[in-house]
């Protein structure tokens, strides 16, 4: 009677067993049917709750760009699930984290290469190597999810703040799909884009990295300006010391056109941002051929270099205006040594003074106007800081592509007019109209779309189409061909 008994009960315990493995597989199966169960490789870990992410909603037909990005999976060296099992005997320190942000929150490829930053490295990986603060940081694009690395940080940071820094540098507590949702239901066009684009997230970068960075974009291309940000970090920055990972991370080769043999001078229109003080209203910067051919030159498969924390005010003290010329900074060398002045002229000091700017009791119109005074600042690096990294989040930083798109799409009416202050003025209050207080990171996903490689890929009724040459334009045009 007791084996029989015995034999019950055993037989009732497997029963019960069965039935909660039964119930946990329909539940995984449950949440994998709602998004709300993510598979994550090994070696990856999960940030406290994942800061700033949002409830996942369930998961649609994948659009082209989460389609490439899994194709991209079969890529060892290129994604995260295949490099975390070859590493399982990482520590907990070294392992891949997530960011807990799904790809309508952020791209990388559409956040960090746009303009708004310049100290961002992409290597031979695919992974953006960059500096927040005084952390060397990897950041990878996963499916739908950001994964990051700290290589290093400063003497008195933690392990345990990263997550909350780094998703501060993203804007994380922002919901970006919500406001596309709002973004996409007030404007047509914005709601064709949003699908091709998504992720377009605006930075929050230190105020006086970001200030002195878009002094140096003055009439300036995009590979220039990443080379004056670290020279000048170099020079008077804090060098930052990461992990073996990094020495040993290569750049990533770019994609050059065949360098042209001859030497000359020419007028090369840049794109957004890049050209950020705008030097001529028209958004065109002298690039001289050489330029390019050494850019085009550039070999392969380098080293990522050393890494520098961005100067602090007190630090760029030390630079003089013939130290930087003699750097290559040409006339930018008397706006960054001005600036520096100005700020530490400041009553509060430059850190507070840059901070009171970026408090929510400063209007926009009121920061915008406080930088106008530094030397270097026009209107449009003003824009740029207030957007980047002052939390002005309806600034709309103007050049010449953003007022042809918005002539072309919101208001015709500025089209025989020249980019004047007041013109830009109008701009913006347009886009503003339309989507809001946040129209800067809605502009964001508009300029992006501006950029060659990006408009390349878009529908045909999606580009812009370009703006006729006004008379002006076509007199200086033939004027310089003449002087050739």
């Amino acid at each position: 009677e007791n084996g029989m008994l015995r034999a019950i009960v055993t037989a009732a315990g497997a029963t019960a067993a069965v039935r909660r493995a039964v119930a946990t597989l329909s539940s995984s199966r449950a949440s994998i049917a709602s998004g709300a169960f993510q598979l994550r490789p090994r070696g990856i870990t999960p940030t406290s709750r994942h800061l700033g992410s949002q409830p996942r909603k369930p998961r649609g037909r994948r659009d082209a760009m989460t389609t490439m990005t899994t194709a991209a999976a079969s890529t060892p060296r290129k994604r995260a699930t295949a490099t975390a099992s070859a590493n399982d005997d990482e520590s907990d320190d070294d392992a891949w984290r997530s960011l807990g942000t799904p790809a309508k929150e952020l791209r990388l490829e559409n956040t960090l290469p746009t303009g708004q930053s310049f100290r961002w490295r992409k290597n031979a990986d695919g992974d953006y190597v960059g500096v927040i603060g005084r952390r060397v940081v990897s950041m990878r694009q996963d499916v739908d999810d950001v994964l990051y690395r700290v290589h290093c940080r400063g003497d008195d940071e933690s392990e345990a703040s990263d997550a909350a820094v780094i998703a501060e540098y993203f804007n994380i507590s922002t919901s970006l799909a919500s406001l596309s949702e709002a973004w996409a239901a007030a404007d047509a066009r914005f709601a064709k884009l949003a699908p091709h684009l998504p992720g377009c997230r605006m930075l929050r970068q230190d105020p006086a990295e970001c200030l002195f960075s878009f002094i140096c974009s003055s009439n300036n291309h995009i590979s220039r300006i990443h080379g004056m940000v670290e020279r000048l970090c170099a020079a008077y920055g804090t060098k930052l010391a990461p992990d073996e990972r990094v020495r040993g991370m290569r750049k990533a080769a770019a994609a050059t056109p065949t360098p042209k043999k001859k030497t000359k001078t020419k007028t090369t229109p840049t794109t957004p941002r890049e050209d950020a003080n705008g030097g001529g209203e028209d958004g065109t910067s002298t690039v001289t051929e050489t330029e390019k051919t050494a850019a085009a030159l550039e070999p392969d498969d380098e080293p990522l270099g050393d890494f520098y924390a961005f100067p602090t005010v007190a630090q760029l003290r030390a630079a003089s205006e013939e130290t930087l010329r003699g750097m290559g900074f040409g006339y930018r060398a008397k706006f960054i040594a001005g600036a520096v002045a100005a700020l530490v002229a400041k009553p509060e000091g430059p850190d507070a003074y840059l901070m009171k700017l970026r408090a929510a009791e400063t209007p926009y119109r009121d920061a915008r106007a406080a930088l106008a005074e530094l030397p270097g600042v026009g209107p449009k690096v003003a824009a740029c800081v207030c957007l980047f990294s002052l939390d002005k989040h309806d600034a709309i930083p103007v050049d010449t592509h953003v007022w042809q798109l918005a002539v072309e799409h919101y208001v015709p009416a500025l089209a025989s007019k020249s980019l004047t202050p007041r013109v830009m003025d109008e701009v913006e209050a347009a886009i503003v109209a339309v989507f809001g207080s946040h129209a800067g990171w809605a502009h964001n996903t508009l300029f992006v779309a501006e950029l060659a490689h990006v408009r390349a890929g878009l529908p045909e009724e999606l580009r812009t189409p370009p703006r006729p040459k006004t008379a002006k334009k076509e007199k200086r045009e033939k004027k310089e061909k003449r002087e050739k």
